[in-house]
């Protein structure tokens, strides 16, 4: 179940419980909109609850990014709404209290506890099919 991530990542970055599940909401709504479909489906499938989080309140895309993230939304087609998408998130998270820091030490986390579970690096596959921007995302 996705609660035993969320306990995970709160005691291995120091975040609140409440800021994991935000963290990974946000991160699993960002790839229901943009990851391959047969990689997320892969991904939920192996991951009691992620679905539900990914639609929950907190997993809804907002528009964000300021103004490069809408320029990038408008001029770099479908890996440019990626990326807006993911620095309108980064910018909630902040606003939460999460830094990047926290996500290079939550992001480990969450690809072992998925790796355990499923038996192969299913979150970085996902990550890595968000079209043009998969690589970063995933910290490649």
């Amino acid at each position: 179940m996705i609660d035993e991530l969320i306990t995970q990542g709160a005691t291995r970055t120091g975040l609140s419980e409440a800021q994991v599940r935000t963290t990974l909401a946000g991160a699993l709504g960002l790839l229901r909109k943009h990851a391959a479909r047969d990689k997320l489906d892969l991904l939920f499938a192996s991951v009691p609850g992620a679905e539900a989080l990914a639609t929950s309140p907190a997993g809804q895309m907002k528009s964000g990014g300021g103004l490069f993230g809408g320029l990038m939304k408008s001029a770099g087609g479908v890996s440019g709404a990626a990326m807006a998408d993911a620095m309108g998130m980064l910018d909630r998270l902040k606003r939460e209290g999460v830094e990047r820091s926290d996500l290079k030490v939550l992001m480990p986390v969450a690809q072992d506890w998925v790796r355990a579970r499923s038996g192969r690096d299913l979150l970085r596959e996902t990550l890595e099919s968000v079209p043009g921007v998969g690589a970063l995302l995933a910290g490649r």
